[in-house]
């Protein structure tokens, strides 16, 4: 018998967090498991929940933001659970990039059969990254998108926000420091990835993998108005790292320092500001995925 925690969130995606969370339960109970329910009220929930759960297994049922705090609740400890996701998000980019099933029944399923696999997180100053983190133009329009906005529309809005914050032309002095080199650019976002998707678009990063142990870094070059209508497809299509002028690197450790404080989005919520130390933790985390080798 295995004893699970089952974290959800009663206002993630489309508020089916909680018959998800009800339907997983009965199907882990018709197996003799100890389940505990643990929904959140707040945004640190579910990192408390996570942090003092007493259980083999921790159960994230919601999208990204959820995950990270679950994340955030896990990796502190000496000896943490198992992870695992049960993808009620609007955007699921980590789900997706680990296979996991987005259908409630397949879902349910990868958690009662898959094995634990080895997922990279990454510290970011004092708090947790699992997929992805963004300042400037990409973080300021994240910002200004709604929950409603994102039920409606899907991924596809932080495209037109981001195009729409694109074209006021606002611009940073960003200086990155790692073990690899050096680099100052004026840049209107810069954008870390610990995995191939970026925003539930697959592929973004093709080197990119969950448990490389690498931050995939891309510093984008300022753009005029008509460069950035010409940048439309490449992140329409997924492929900015094509972007002309734009920089990318690959590294374990990271700091970023600017004249003037940003605020960072890391993993789809509003999270901390600059400067930002990023370190990423391997080996310590372990989620139960498909194996696709």
């Amino acid at each position: 018998m295995l004893s699970y925690t089952i974290i959800y969130n009663p206002a993630s995606g489309h508020s089916k967090g909680p018959t998800a969370a009800e339907q997983l339960k009965t199907k882990l109970e018709d197996r003799q498991h100890q389940v505990t329910m643990a929904p959140t009220k707040s945004a640190d929930d579910a990192r408390e929940f996570a942090y003092h759960a007493q259980a083999d297994i921790v159960v994230a049922v919601g999208g990204d933001g959820t995950i990270n705090q679950v994340v955030a609740g896990l990796a502190p400890r000496k000896n943490p659970p198992l992870l695992a996701i049960l993808p009620e998000g609007t955007v699921n980019n980590l789900a997706k990039v680990l296979h996991i099933p987005l259908l409630l029944p397949l879902a349910i399923k990868n958690i009662l059969e898959a094995a634990p696999q080895p997922l990279d997180v990454a510290q970011v100053n004092n708090h947790y990254m699992v997929s992805t983190l963004t300042l400037g133009v990409l973080a300021n329009a994240a910002l200004s998108v709604t929950q409603k906005e994102k039920q409606h529309f899907g991924p596809i809005i932080y495209l037109m926000k981001g195009f729409k914050v694109l074209a006021q032309h606002q611009h940073w002095i960003l200086q990155l420091d790692s073990a690899d080199g050096k680099w100052q650019k004026d840049t209107q976002f810069l954008l870390i990835t610990m995995t191939n998707s970026v925003g539930g678009f697959t592929n973004a990063v093709p080197d990119a993998a969950p448990d490389d142990g690498r931050l995939h870094v891309f510093l984008a070059p300022k753009l005029t108005l008509w460069r950035s209508l010409l940048a439309i497809p490449y992140f329409i299509t997924g492929n900015f790292q094509k972007l002309p002028g734009m920089t990318y690197f690959a590294t374990k450790e990271l700091t970023i320092k600017t004249p003037k404080t940003l605020q960072s989005r890391i993993d789809g919520d509003p999270s901390t500001k600059t400067p930002l130390t990023l370190k990423v933790i391997s080996d310590h985390i372990q989620v139960l995925a498909p194996n696709v080798g």
